[in-house]
Formats: structure tokens, sequence, C-alpha cells
């Protein structure tokens, strides 16, 4: 059983794919493994991946490189990455970012001293010119974990952080199928489950932020589809989160939800089918938006203010 398995989807990354798997095959941990995979690529991805493996020939009986069927979503790549890994541990890492190398050794002996079921390290935002250093956790305490990545004060990803396996299999987890939030809609479940969270405050990782991904114009279609998906992937964070939560993670789940409803607030404003789309999302939540504390004045005169107008 290798100490710690990699999860790397692979699509479009043909600039980047190179700096990141140097980053990975040098790392200081000499047992892990890597799943590589392509989720039907069209670009030279893979290609290069494979030419940059031959110069770490050490690493090959520990690569996995696996074909998608068809081109599936970030969402349903992990799934498959996560149900295939071998590892005591798994975590997760994107194709266009990289880490310091020193950074699943640091991770697994924190993990192994701690007997930490999720050890969670500190990382980098940067578009390779400046960084934004970030807080991997404020809290170590599995309640406030959660309430702080509904309420954005951390990151609710999955590539800062090294997970048992077991909290994978032991678990009847549901997983994500769409790729807005399905990072959280997963974290979320993962944490609650744990007994122990560990911190390793170092910036391991390094999380690219390319300035030519987003565009200005943006299609009301596609605003529409991205809601939609994190729409779904929040109505799964509510159901596991049903009858477990707590007042903080309540009103913390009520602001992610209100937040995520804002994704399609400028076609609703605008715009009656959509804001009926918008009306059905936050219905749910009309009651505890004005009592929540997380939510300022302003914010909850805007939500009624369109509750109302969704229904004359």
């Amino acid at each position: 059983m290798p100490k710690v398995s990699v999860i790397i989807p692979v699509y479009g990354v043909e600039k980047y794919i190179e700096r990141c798997a140097r980053s990975l095959f040098e790392q200081t941990l000499d047992d892990i493994e890597y799943l590589f995979i392509d989720d039907c690529t069209l670009d030279k991805s893979v290609e290069i991946l494979k030419r940059v493996l031959e110069e770490y020939p050490h690493r090959k009986s520990q690569v996995v490189i696996h074909r998608m069927e068809q081109n599936s979503g970030q969402a349903k790549v992990r799934e498959w990455g996560m149900r295939n890994a071998r590892g005591e541990y798994v975590i997760h890492c994107d194709s266009d970012d990289w880490l310091d190398v020193h950074m699943y050794e640091e991770m697994y002996n924190k993990a192994i001293e701690e007997d930490a079921d999720v050890v969670v390290c500190d990382f980098c935002s940067t578009d390779c010119e400046n960084e934004q250093y970030s807080k991997g956790l404020i809290s170590k305490e599995r309640e406030n974990v959660i309430a702080d990545i509904l309420l954005w004060r951390i990151a609710g990803c999955l590539w800062n952080k090294l997970v048992k396996r077991k909290e994978y299999t032991d678990h009847d987890l549901n997983y994500p199928t769409h790729n807005m939030g399905e990072d959280a809609a997963l974290i979320v479940q993962i944490l609650w489950n744990a007994k122990r969270i560990s911190y390793l405050p170092k910036p391991l990782y390094y999380y690219y932020t390319n300035p030519t991904s987003i565009t200005k114009d943006v299609t009301d279609d596609k605003i529409r589809q991205h809601f939609l998906q994190a729409t779904a992937n929040v109505e799964l964070i509510e159901q596991f989160l049903d009858g477990k939560a707590t007042g903080k993670i309540t009103d913390a789940l009520t602001k992610y939800i209100f937040e995520q409803s804002y994704l399609i607030v400028s076609l609703a404003m605008k715009n009656k089918e959509d804001l009926s789309i918008w009306r059905r999302s936050v219905v749910k939540i009309r009651s505890r938006v004005y009592k929540c504390s997380y939510l300022s004045i302003k914010n909850k005169l805007v939500f009624y203010f369109l509750l109302f107008k969704s229904v004359i």
C-alpha cells in the first residue's frame, strides 16, 4: 500500500502540465501513487506528461495514466480517482498548479505523528508575478472548520487536504456530479466524519490564478449553467447536514446559499424566468435570512426585495 495517492485530473493543460508533473515527481516522499486521469483532453497534455515521466524512471512504476471513456468533468474524474486510489492517505492536485517538493512528506509525517484523519496546509495563490498567502485553517475544531468553509474564511478545496483513505471508503459519501463547488460538497462530508484534524501552517501548495482564464464576456447561458451546477452541490451539502448542523453551521450554510444565489442575481433583476429560478433556490432559507448573524442589513433588504418581486 502506498503511503499517499495523488489524484490529478488532466484536461487542456498543455501549457502547465510539465511544471506540475515535475513538482510531483520530485517530491521527497518516495512511496507515492500518482493517478493522472485524462478527461479526453484535446491538446497535448498527456503527451507532454509522458515525455516528462521519461526523465524520472524511478517514478514510472508509481504512475497510472487513465483515460475516461468520455469527457466527464472534474467532479466525475476525481470520483474515479478516489474509487481507485490505493494509498493510506489521498490528496488531490490540479494539473495547472504546482507544489513544494517537501509537501507530501511533511503532510504525511504530520498525519502519522498525530494520527490525523485530515491534515491541512497553507497555500499561495499566484499568477507567477504576485502571490497571496492563505491560511488553510483558523480553528481545528470540526464544526468551526466547516463553518469557516461555508463562510469563505478558508478554502473548501481538496488540494491542500491530505485525507486518510478510510474516510472515503468507510463512509457512505455522496459524490458530487456537478463542477461548481464540488470540492466543498465533498470536503464538508469528510470533515464532519473526521475524528482528528491536524494543521501544518506552511504554504506548501501553489494555486495558479490564470489571468487569461476569466473573460468579461460571460454569456447569460453560462451564468445559468454555473448557477444550476453550484445549486446542485449546495443541495448535496444541505442534505448531508440536515439534522446534524448546529446553529453556527446553520447560519453559515444560510449565508453560503445566499452567496451562491448571487451567481444569477444579475439576471434575476431583469428577467422573470431567471427570477423564478433564483426564487426556487432560496425559498427554503427565507425564514432564516432575517436572523442570520452573518448577513448585513443590506443583504437582507436585497434578498426580501427580490423575494417580494418574484411573487408579484
